[in-house]
């Protein structure tokens, strides 16, 4: 992953349900962490990478966003090079963070906000986009979710 300090626009893409297609393992969203190693398995939403390497192709930073927490960092690497995912940075929460992940997000979202001019978020999460547009961050909204697995 390159470092993101020079680029004045980013765009952040939800992993689940966002760049995976999870929708395989929506039996596994009860256990969160037997859900997010499982959807490491689960193909790319075609879509939705190709307009992650599209905005960094026109230069903007590639940020990616999980409720799975940091012990999962290196299978999401190698996840995300595997499928040709060009992320500039990975956003993800602490092991032992157990706040419902579209709090974390925000979190996470409102310093992306801050440090590049511009963010776009791609996410199914109603209320990642909700939050996000109360923060003044663009939205894309995707079709699909079924539920929050933290």
């Amino acid at each position: 992953m390159t470092t993101a300090v020079a680029q004045r626009e980013a765009v952040a893409f939800d992993l689940e349900g966002g760049l995976i297609n999870v929708s395989g393992i929506h039996d596994l969203a009860r256990d969160a962490s037997a859900f997010h190693r499982a959807s490491l398995g689960c193909p790319p939403n075609l879509d939705v990478v190709n307009a992650a390497r599209r905005a960094r192709e026109r230069g903007a930073a590639v940020l990616v966003m999980t409720s799975g927490d940091r012990r999962l960092q290196q299978l999401v690497t190698v996840w995300l090079g595997r499928n040709g995912v060009p992320a500039t940075l990975l956003l993800m929460r602490s092991r032992h963070d157990h706040r419902p992940g579209a709090v974390v997000k925000r979190e996470q979202l409102r310093a992306a906000h801050h440090q590049f001019g511009s963010l776009t978020v791609w996410s199914a999460d109603p209320s990642v986009n909700r939050l996000s547009e109360q923060d003044g961050i663009d939205v894309v909204e995707l079709t699909g979710y079924w539920g929050d697995t933290q």
